[in-house]
């Protein structure tokens, strides 16, 4: 298994987290597959790597970001032309140009295809990955909304396609109240708040979720904290909130521990969510894991993610999202009955599922 996004940037991503999630899953089953890791040459291991879990011995070498995704094709293959496993599975992109053994690809999403215009420089980096796509002996999409983009942007044959979808971290929980009143401290959050989390690129819309919280201000006295490392982006997020004025109404904390994270969501009032595309869609799961109402706009894998628990409105509609969220500030029956649906539709994605389906494909492939 390609290993690399458990290192560097990837490792505090989606894609780190579906990996890391996908081996605790393995874990748990009784008769798990061995697996070891293909990892960068350049880079500490990973902590996930154990006497149950071994890097390969091959290393991948590190060459420029926008060439790694073509330089990948010919080191990957060359670093399996020794290899002793029976297959390869390639996490993020990491498709070999050729190789003897049978390889699957999980595609989490094809976003810088579906928004060229906003990631230009990923999507021509990605063209040959995703020619290869056509040549894996199976392809894991996380949802149906990304399997219908393989089908749309590629010509792989529909039925070596299997969705399989994400699972969520058991620590995703409602902590106490204690560890609430902690973490509002160590924070110095002294009002109800609204919670955004992930990396606020064009894709998640800083000026669509800053319109939103104006309009909720207009009836509810909450503030804005926005969870994750923003990057070079800052600026565009600050400059979104002074435009709203919501200068002294919001917060933007970077990047948190994953316990920070399970307590921002347990606390906030709402989680709310405005990306435009989402091939799975994780943050509004964990919100409602952690027992927190989530809004978010009907787009992409959203609907089938988020379920009936989550309240969908119009894609790209502040005032519906706006009033969305004050139904559960004004309404504590509809906040409960969220909450409670909200819990028991999160319960129903595990990694130990994933991990299950995953390994049956595994075993399908080699036809066993």
């Amino acid at each position: 298994m390609d290993g690399r996004p458990l290192q560097g940037a990837s490792s505090v991503r989606g894609i780190g987290s579906y990996e890391r999630g996908l081996l605790s899953g393995f874990a748990e089953l009784a008769e798990p597959p061995q697996v070891s890791l293909l990892l960068s040459a350049h880079q500490e291991p990973p902590a996930e790597v154990s006497l149950a879990l071994r890097p390969s011995t091959r290393r991948i070498r590190v060459v420029h970001p926008t060439l790694q995704p073509i330089a990948d094709t010919l080191l990957v293959a060359n670093a399996l032309r020794s290899s002793k496993a029976d297959l390869y599975h390639a996490i993020e992109f990491g498709q070999p140009l050729r190789t003897r053994l049978p390889v699957l690809v999980t595609v989490h999403d094809l976003i810088p295809f579906v928004m060229p215009r906003d990631y230009p420089w990923v999507r021509r980096a990605r063209v040959l990955g995703l020619r290869l796509l056509r040549r894996a002996d199976a392809v894991i999409a996380v949802s149906d909304a990304t399997r219908f983009d393989v089908l749309r942007f590629t010509t792989t044959d529909p039925r070596r396609i299997t969705v399989i979808p994400e699972g969520i971290s058991p620590a995703f929980r409602p902590v106490s109240a204690e560890a609430v009143d902690r973490l509002r401290e160590k924070l110095r959050l002294d009002r109800p708040f609204l919670l955004a989390v992930g990396t606020f690129d064009p894709r998640k819309r800083i000026e669509l979720l800053a319109d939103v919280v104006r309009r909720v201000r207009r009836d509810h006295d909450v503030a804005l904290v926005i969870a994750g490392d923003q990057g070079t982006f800052i600026g565009a997020v600050t400059d979104a909130l002074s435009r709203a004025g919501l200068d002294q109404h919001s917060r933007v904390i970077g990047h948190v521990t994953n316990d920070d994270l399970v307590a921002l969501y347990t606390a906030a009032e709402v989680f709310v969510f405005t990306s435009a595309y989402e091939g799975f869609g994780l943050p509004p799961l964990e919100a409602m894991a952690c027992g927190t109402p989530a809004v978010v706009f009907d787009n992409s894998s959203l609907p089938e993610v988020s379920g009936p628990a989550a309240l969908m409105v119009p894609d790209g509609d502040a005032a519906a999202m706006a009033a969305a969220i004050n139904r559960v500030l004004d309404d504590p029956d509809e906040r409960t009955r969220r909450r409670a649906d909200g819990l028991a539709w999160a319960a129903s994605f595990t990694w130990r599922r994933a991990a299950e389906l995953t390994y049956e494909l595994y075993r399908t492939v080699l036809g066993r």
